[in-house]
């Protein structure tokens, strides 16, 4: 029997899809008192809602301005932007392995795609996505660089959340199986030591990317 929502929880998701749809804009100041209005629902809940907001990166606090909406929407250009350094940072993650004999984690990989296909399966949009930043997440861990992951964790977060609220899912859903089939194409190479035509997948999924993009 599926667990009822909490008052809170109902107002964080409310909250967060109105960030996300773009009705209420980056810049926004929100008050409590026109959300009490807006959700038809007690201060409390919507104080901690707020609250797990803030902490996510989606609004900022300050005493003097109160609380404002930070979350902004990613634009083609920084799609693009994000796609390139992530294959970049792949590709490097590949050669560094290869040079310095690192084992890549193919177990956990393996899982990760797993999860993929099952969230595809079920309809499941955010988890999908999730689990595909967490592969390249994981992926990426070999570098030894945790500068790296730092870096793009933000742009992750963020693409996971534009992603699902945005049409993405149901355009690309066609082709899913066959990205996930290339995805464990790349953990079958690096475990037999293909570095070259992992190298090959990561440009073949970065290009491919582009190609949605555009259409």
């Amino acid at each position: 029997m599926a667990k009822e929502k909490t008052l809170e929880q109902i107002a964080y998701e409310k909250i967060k899809d109105l960030i996300l749809s773009g009705e209420y804009p980056t810049g926004m100041h929100l008050k409590e008192t026109a959300l009490v209005s807006d959700l038809q629902m007690s201060r409390t809940p919507i104080r901690r809602a707020l609250g797990r907001l803030v902490s996510e990166d989606f609004l900022s606090h300050n005493n003097f301005h109160g609380t404002t909406v930070m979350y902004t929407h990613f634009t083609l250009n920084e799609i693009i932007n994000m796609i390139e350094i992530q294959w970049c940072f792949a590709v490097f993650c590949v050669e560094k392995s290869e040079r310095k004999h690192i084992a890549f984690n193919v177990k956990l990989l393996r899982e990760i795609t797993s999860s993929m296909e099952k969230a595809f399966n079920a309809d499941d949009a955010y988890q999908y996505h999730r689990s595909l930043t967490e592969f390249y997440k994981t992926f990426l861990l070999n570098s030894q660089n945790n500068l790296i992951v730092e870096m793009l964790d933000q742009l992750w977060k963020r693409f996971t959340e534009e992603a699902t609220s945005s049409n993405v899912f149901n355009v690309r859903k066609n082709r899913i199986p066959h990205t996930i089939g290339l995805y464990n194409s790349i953990i079958e190479c690096v475990e037999k030591s293909e570095f070259d035509k992992a190298k090959e997948i990561f440009t073949q999924l970065k290009e491919e990317a582009f190609i949605d993009l555009m259409f």
